[in-house]
Parts: C-alpha cells; sequence; structure tokens
C-alpha cells in the first residue's frame, strides 16, 4: 500500500461535503472522531483508517478495499453493499454493523468483534476468520458465503 499523504478529520469531512468522493490512498490522522458521520459512496481504498471512532457512520456503497481498519469502532455502522476487499479489520468492533451483501473477500477478520452484526448475502470468500462464537452472538449469517465457498444461513 503506497499512502500518499495525511489528512485530518475536519479536513475529510469539508471536502466530502464539497462533493469530494475519492480519498484513496490516504491516512487518516489523529484522534478525531468520525461519530454518525455520513460518508457514502466514499473511496477509502487503500487507506489507513485505523483506531478511528467511526460509529453509527454511514458508509454504505463505500470503496474500503485494502483499507486499514485495524482497531476502528464500527459499532452500529452502515456498511450495506461496501467494498471491503483485502481490508484489514483485525481487531475492529462491528457491534450492530448492517453488513448487507458487503463484498469481504480475502480480508482479514481476525478478533474482530460483530455481536448482533447483519452479514445477510455477504461475501467472505477467503478471508481470514477468527471467531469465537461470544464475539459474535445474535449475528445473522444469512445466505452469507463463508470463506470456503459454502453457503451459511443462521443466526449465531
Amino acid at each position: 500500500m503506497a499512502i500518499s499523504k495525511s489528512i485530518n478529520v475536519e479536513e475529510l469531512l469539508q471536502r466530502y461535503a464539497a462533493g469530494e468522493r475519492d480519498f484513496s490512498e490516504i491516512n487518516i490522522e489523529g484522534s478525531d472522531e468520525l461519530y454518525r458521520a455520513n460518508l457514502s459512496g466514499i473511496n477509502l481504498s487503500n487507506s489507513s483508517v485505523g483506531e478511528i471512532f467511526m460509529e453509527g457512520s454511514n458508509l454504505s456503497g463505500a470503496n474500503l478495499r485494502g483499507t486499514q481498519l485495524g482497531q476502528t469502532c464500527l459499532r452500529d455502522t452502515n456498511l450495506r453493499g461496501a467494498d471491503l476487499t483485502g481490508a484489514d479489520l483485525r481487531h475492529a468492533n462491528l457491534d450492530g454493523a448492517d453488513l448487507t451483501e458487503a463484498k469481504l473477500v480475502n480480508t482479514c477478520l481476525r478478533n474482530v468483534v460483530m455481536r448482533g452484526a447483519n452479514l445477510t448475502d455477504a461475501d467472505l470468500t477467503g478471508s481470514e476468520i477468527e471467531f469465537i462464537r461470544e464475539m459474535v452472538k445474535d449475528s445473522i449469517f444469512c445466505r452469507t458465503i463463508m470463506p470456503d465457498g459454502s453457503i451459511y444461513d443462521r443466526t449465531i
């Protein structure tokens, strides 16, 4: 991954509000929060967004391919239809996240917390998963494509 520049959360939000959507290969720095931010359709591919607080944000349809999201709080975040192919979500908090129709192909999901998450029609093909049953309690896996290509259809 070749991060081209760093920006802070305030600059990201101002540029997004002005209509810009392509923020690929950036590093979002600082400890600022993106709590309940509307970033639908944003392109953060190959970016570093680790350890940012994004609870309740709207990232529906976002391009998060190859993005570093490790230790990010994505609790109750809308990730419907987002492309997280090859993303690193190690130690992220996805409690209550909506991952309906999300593409999580070859994604690192080691030690992810996702109680009550919705993975209906999500694609986890080839992903690196290390789930502890208690950490995915009450999550919906309906027609979810698992790492081995099998279809999983139940609530855990």
